[in-house]
């Protein structure tokens, strides 16, 4: 019984509760065929669904590109029929002339996070210079940040991301959305 009751308390918090332990199984992979490449003339980076033809990504990402394409995991690649950004919070929205509902991503609602909980982000790291499939890492959250310059948060990890993963999703062990990769 004491066994039981450690793993138990090990588990709660490392993943807030015992459900975040039980969804992880599969969690990276639906991440692989979620999360799509941003490619323009000047830049790369990464995107995700949040609605069935929404593309989330970083505004910087996007910036001074007048036609960047979205690349799916297959190969498959289309073009946004509008954009809409905002600098200072460093965020994209690309609307898709089809209809992707399978690869929407959902948000952890309400935002909630335990000291060191596992964290998974996702993305395709030096753009198109690498090919394959996105890049799963996987880490751990630090803490809320608030930027005296920028009028968004940030959520701090241990996470090694590097050029190219801008703009993928950032999530908990489930799955869930919980911030998009910046800095």
């Amino acid at each position: 019984f004491a066994s039981l009751f450690v793993i138990l308390d090990y588990l709660t918090k490392q993943y807030g509760y015992f459900g975040k332990f039980l969804c992880a199984w599969g969690a990276s992979d639906r991440l692989r065929n979620s999360v799509v490449r941003i490619v323009g003339g000047y830049s790369e980076g990464s995107g995700f669904f949040i609605a069935k033809d929404q593309v989330l990504t970083n505004f910087h990402v996007i910036a001074d590109e007048p036609s960047p394409k979205i690349i799916f995991p297959d190969g498959q690649f289309t073009t946004p029929v509008k954009i809409t950004g905002n600098k200072d919070a460093d965020l994209a929205l690309l609307y898709t002339p089809g209809k992707y509902p399978e690869k929407v991503l959902a948000f952890l609602e309400p935002l909630a996070l335990n000291d060191n909980e596992p964290l998974i982000s996702a993305g395709y790291p030096m753009g198109t210079d690498i090919s394959g499939e996105a890049t799963v890492v996987r880490g751990n959250f630090i803490s809320f940040r608030q930027s005296k310059y920028y009028p968004v948060g940030y959520l701090q990890t241990n996470l090694s991301l590097v050029e190219g993963m801008s703009g993928g999703p950032l999530t908990d062990q489930c799955g869930q959305v919980v911030g998009v990769n910046t800095m």
